[in-house]
């Protein structure tokens, strides 16, 4: 009886290994035209590169991913060369995609509920600025006394600034043991040359050692100290390429830069497409 019980005890064990994968169906609709009959992608990170892990043809406005991965993933949908990508994670559960004319939404699991509202506040913020740009141009064409409107539109964009600084920042520190603290870290980070800018120092001041174990953000640091001591001549910079920035050269399509995400009209991610 003994050894039927070992037995039966291995053979749990193995199921329950086999078991630990997170399985994930993302479900998608859209209303663009010109989006049928063309491939659609699904990218995430994998070592230091982003690569496709499946593809699908969007087939009446509908399309959709099913499988499986060993944890969970900040992971992109990419329609084609040259398109924006939509950020969302791979986790556990049913996740909805919308892409539509004049808004992008997915959701329905915890943190891509999470991940959206964070973009969705982004883009707002963003528009803002964009608004203040326009009101500039407006005030300039229409003769207004510019050393009154300089000032005032000043004030107002170092506002929205701190706003945009206060979300990016806070939302990070959140999530410092989750993997959204590093997926809106590399979403904010990865079209720049790595550097130790005050909002990263502060945010590795409070990094927990999940946050700082990361992939991307143990290179982001890497590449960033080695470029400041260069900088500073700490270190001489060989005659080739210094250190890569995280993810750079990926064979597919390239996840979306922070402008990019906070675009607010067609190429924007929340909101408005991503």
């Amino acid at each position: 009886m003994k050894q039927i019980f070992s037995i039966i005890g291995i053979m749990a064990a193995v199921m329950s290994l086999t078991s630990c994968g997170i399985s994930y169906n993302i479900e998608g609709s859209s209303d663009i035209s010109g989006l049928d009959n063309r491939m659609m992608y699904l990218i995430t990170r994998m070592g230091s590169e982003e690569k496709a892990i499946d593809s699908v043809e969007v087939v009446h406005g509908k399309f959709g991913f099913s499988g499986s991965t060993d944890s969970v993933r900040i992971a992109f949908i990419v329609v084609g060369e040259g398109s924006l990508p939509l950020p969302l994670v791979l986790e556990k559960g049913d996740i909805n995609v919308s892409l539509n004319k004049s808004r992008n939404e997915w959701g329905g699991t915890p943190l891509n509920d999470r991940l959206y509202r964070f973009m969705k506040s982004l883009d707002s913020l963003t528009v803002k600025l964009q608004d203040l740009d326009h009101e500039y141009t407006l005030a300039f064409m229409d003769g207004e006394d510019m050393n009154e409107v300089i000032p005032r539109l000043s004030r107002a964009n170092q506002l929205i600034n701190l706003q945009i600084d206060t979300l990016v920042t806070s939302s990070i520190c959140d999530n410092f043991d989750n993997i959204l603290g590093p997926g809106i870290f590399m979403l904010m980070t990865r079209s720049q040359q790595p550097s130790m800018e005050p909002w990263v120092v502060e945010i590795m001041s409070k990094a927990t050692d999940n946050f700082k174990n990361d992939p991307y953000v143990r290179e982001y640091l890497n590449a960033a100290h080695y470029i400041q001591n260069v900088q500073n001549g700490l270190e001489s910079a060989p005659t080739s390429a210094a250190p890569a920035a995280p993810s750079e050269a990926a064979a597919e399509p390239t996840p979306p830069t922070p402008n990019e995400l906070a675009a607010p009209t067609d190429s924007s991610a929340k909101g408005a497409t991503p």
